[in-house]
């Protein structure tokens, strides 16, 4: 069932038309937060198969006019629906898609939901954030080190304010580390850089 479900997510994740970077493959970062899930859950706990299949649909609809998130909760109730889940898991699965950009709103989520939260919120935080800055700025008219330097010093500066975001104590700590190892790499690059035209 979840190599089935897996094709399915591939398919419409290529022909919904969501604009990214030329750089982003939205389905690969739909891997990256399917692992970042089953690492929080490990810890966290939660319904593995609500949070796994949550993580593979939480970017599944794309629509100009309404949330991604409200139109993935459409697909992924009507594809769930009719494979054979029974409706407290298609319900579970839901939400978690229907909520997993909702990181600043208040109320009380499923922790299946938090999870999905935080995976998504993790990816490309750390030495990811590094690679999609300098991916970035090589797209840039002149791109060079110190335009890769100063963007990534931003991204850096944004994530140390954007912490509070992050719900679960595991998130927490994962997003800590990420967060030092990217302000380490960029010491180094600072350093590597020290004294060089770029």
């Amino acid at each position: 069932m979840y190599s089935k479900v897996l094709e399915f997510v591939r398919e419409q994740i290529a022909q919904n038309g969501r604009p990214s970077a030329p750089y982003r493959d939205r389905f690969q970062h739909t891997l990256r937060v399917v692992k970042w899930a089953e690492r929080l859950q490990e810890l966290e706990g939660g319904d593995l198969e609500v949070i796994r299949l949550a993580a593979l649909f939480h970017d599944i609809g794309w629509d100009r006019e309404r949330p991604h998130e409200e139109v993935g909760a459409e697909i992924t109730h009507d594809y769930l629906s009719g494979q054979g889940f029974s409706p407290e898991k298609v319900r579970a699965i839901v939400e978690a898609v229907a909520h997993h950009n909702h990181r600043d709103a208040p109320g009380l989520f499923s922790k299946e939901t938090l999870i999905l939260q935080d995976a998504d919120f993790l990816d490309e935080v750390g030495v990811l954030t590094l690679v999609w800055d300098s991916l970035a700025a090589a797209f840039n008219p002149n791109p060079s080190y110190s335009a890769v330097y100063q963007r990534a010093l931003g991204s850096l500066a944004e994530l140390k304010k954007l912490r509070h975001l992050v719900r679960t104590p595991t998130g927490q700590r994962f997003y800590d580390e990420r967060v030092a190892i990217l302000e380490k790499c960029l010491a180094d690059l600072e350093f590597e850089l020290r004294g060089y035209s770029t």
